[in-house]
């Protein structure tokens, strides 16, 4: 229990400091830095239009990919990457949080220049809050059934869903359901690995 308790406190600190440090930096926009076949954004109270490089999506809008089409954001102000696998659609929240609302994306920071800090990421994904290390590399899916996958191939994520709390460290992955069931960490499977050769961007 104590356990528990001081993995949920140290997710609120990552959380805190880094929102309080990134909101201080700059504007949160999500910048496209690659687009494959058609990718579509929107801001809050927009419609869809179809999105090219070096465009941005702002706090409250939404990106999605078509099926067969890719795409590489920049989460601004964390410098974060984030690849969105074909139909796949990702908000980034008024709370400042990444909403990965269906299919699968791949996150993580490149590493800092001499001198610059990296902050933990907050993430959500379906029923599961989650935030990935400042050196953690990631994927999370939302699966048809509310179940989400996450799979970690550097650093750790943290997922919480009710009162439970589980860390999938470096190549692990972990299969958490919406009632609070979770299966692993465990190795990856083969199906996962697949995924991450296929699709995974380091």
């Amino acid at each position: 229990m104590a356990v528990r308790h001081m993995v949920v406190g140290y997710l609120g600190l990552l959380l805190l400091f880094g929102w309080a440090a990134a909101q201080s930096v700059a504007e949160f926009v999500l910048q496209v830095m690659e687009v494959r076949g058609e990718v579509e954004g929107r801001g809050p109270e927009e419609q869809w239009r179809r999105l090219k490089e070096g465009d941005t999506v702002p706090i409250g809008g939404s990106v999605r990919t078509q099926e067969r089409a890719t795409a590489v954001l920049q989460w601004l102000p964390y410098k974060a990457r984030v690849k969105l696998a074909p139909d796949t659609e990702v908000q980034l929240a008024p709370t400042r949080v990444l909403s990965v609302r269906r299919g699968r994306i791949w996150i993580g920071t490149p590493p800092p220049p001499m001198g610059e800090r990296r902050f933990p990421l907050p993430l959500q994904c379906g029923a599961v809050s989650l935030v990935c290390a400042p050196d953690g590399f990631a994927s999370i899916a939302l699966r048809t059934d509310g179940a989400v996958i996450v799979s970690v191939d550097q650093g750790s994520v943290f997922a919480s869903v009710g009162d439970r709390t589980v860390t999938v460290s470096r190549s692990q992955m972990a299969v958490i359901y919406p009632q609070g069931t979770v299966v692993g960490p465990m190795p990856w499977t083969r199906q996962e690995q697949l995924l991450w050769d296929m699709g995974g961007s380091r």
